[in-house]
């Protein structure tokens, strides 16, 4: 059989879907392809909104075939975080026997972000987790690339496709690390778009608090590729999770990410670029997150969307140094869970290193905007922010700490927290809808107090205040 055809026989596949992300562009190649193949079932899918005139021309050509138009624009694809949803809902739907998917080219860096690459790394993410099917790469201008001139196995693909267009080196490795607990949806999704990016991780840890759910069944069976550790019980905090994680990472630089979030075929590409344009004294790149309920002020502020050096990093979807992590030694897992991220930086600000609020990389999180509801999370909030800046906190600071709190965040209106005001103590935002709401609130922050005191020894053995100009305290 040639190169650029299918197998027609008996035995071959009759439902064909034809991905593109140019459809003016491969359309001919397509056209002539379809004449030689009469006997096809073809769905031709483009993710791209499709001119109406072309459309037309398309549909009056396509003899039994099909063509399905997406809503996307010309160059979004990169920066679409249901792309790899998209499609594999899509292909469930159309049941083919054998997909047609657009091949990547090996390009790096800034210079990956192209519809046609987001489409074939997620095309085939989103198959990989699917039935097996048969796979053609098609190059640009409809010439068909199997390996050894034969076709794929749509289990396979993704990992044989990323080996022979991208290979290792040429620039800084990544690990991403993610944490996850009783999320299994959520941290499949994750997985999902990790193995979709444009520009690849070179590895993948997932650290599993021992969940109740089918968390680690579902990832040994679907993502046998990602390195998975199981916590021996479900009582360790995420800061000794993420630590657990961390010392995993042989690579140069490592992600740090939640379970819940989804990052665009383009997050890691961006962020690693970013991070290389950066002198080596960048600890981290702190990407934008964009969460369910945050206000549409908030999201376009001018501090969330501008470039600058902060005193902590969102730490759902970061890329940091290795070796930075590993010269601050990690999370301080006394904190247990929140407020891991502020702590953190006192530490990288005293070795030297600062952190960058990068906003042209996104990450989707789908935990709500501010603080979460609840006892545990308000003590560990109200305790964590104390025991960070009794070890760190410049002297003057600490001194007017306490009224600053009550002014700054207590007695602080809705409207500055969902303006944008609140840029960095992310953590306090809803902190005081949070004392009004939650049963048992001031009890709560009793017990937090009563810990803070028990633990002042603990602060005093380890306080190093932090003399950068880029500290802040956690109230703005």
């Amino acid at each position: 059989m040639k190169q650029n055809q299918i197998n027609t026989s008996e035995s071959a596949p009759k439902r064909i879907v034809c991905l593109t992300s140019n459809l003016a562009e491969d359309w001919p190649s397509l056209r002539a392809w379809c004449k030689k193949h009469p006997a096809l079932s073809v769905l031709l899918w483009s993710l791209v909104k499709v001119d109406g005139d072309l459309a037309r021309s398309v549909r009056s050509e396509l003899d039994g075939g099909e063509l399905k138009c997406g809503d996307w624009a010309v160059d979004s694809l990169c920066a679409e975080p249901a792309l790899v949803s998209t499609l594999r809902e899509g292909l469930h739907a159309a049941a083919p026997d054998c997909v047609l998917v657009p091949s990547a080219d090996d390009s790096r860096g800034r210079a990956a972000l192209q519809d046609r690459n987001a489409l074939c790394w997620a095309g085939l993410s989103a198959l990989s987790l699917g039935p097996a099917r048969v796979v053609h790469m098609v190059r640009p201008g409809g010439r068909f690339n199997g390996v050894r001139n034969r076709p794929l196995d749509s289990r396979r693909a993704l990992t044989k496709w990323r080996k022979r267009m991208q290979p290792d080196g040429g620039t800084p490795s990544v690990t991403a690390v993610v944490s996850t607990w009783n999320k299994a949806e959520d941290v499949c999704a994750n997985l999902e778009a990790l193995q979709a990016q444009v520009e690849p991780f070179d590895d993948i840890v997932v650290v599993d608090n021992q969940s109740s759910d089918d968390t680690a069944v579902r990832l040994r069976d679907r993502f046998p590729h990602v390195r998975l550790v199981i916590m021996p019980n479900s009582d360790y905090g995420a800061c000794e999770t993420f630590n657990i994680g961390f010392s995993c990472a042989l690579t140069d630089c490592t992600a740090i990410l939640d379970d819940d979030v989804v990052l665009p075929p383009d997050w890691l590409a961006l962020s690693k670029a970013r991070m290389q344009e950066e002198p080596a004294s960048t600890a981290v790149v702190s990407t934008k997150i964009v969460e369910p309920g945050m206000p549409e002020a908030y999201k376009n502020s001018d501090e969330i969307n501008t470039e600058r050096y902060m005193s902590t990093f969102r730490g759902c979807a970061s890329l940091a140094r290795t070796k930075a992590l590993t010269e601050a030694g990690g999370y301080d897992e006394r904190l247990f869970i929140y407020g891991n991220e502020r702590d953190l930086t006192c530490r990288f600000l005293n070795l030297g290193y600062r952190v960058l609020q990068y906003p042209k990389a996104i990450a989707y999180h789908k935990t709500p905007f501010g603080i979460k509801m609840g006892k545990r999370s308000l003590y560990f909030h109200a305790r964590n922010a104390w025991l960070s800046m009794l070890k760190y906190a410049p002297a003057g600071d600490l001194a007017r700490m306490p009224i600053q709190v009550v002014r700054k965040v207590l007695m602080r209106s809705g409207s500055q927290e969902t303006s944008g005001e609140i840029s960095d103590a992310t953590g306090t935002i809803g902190i005081g809808r949070s004392l009004r709401e939650t049963p048992g609130a001031w009890w709560v922050v009793t017990k937090a107090a009563l810990s803070v005191a028990a633990n002042i020894p603990y602060c005093l053995k380890h306080r190093k205040a932090v003399k950068s100009p880029d500290f802040e305290l956690p109230l703005d």
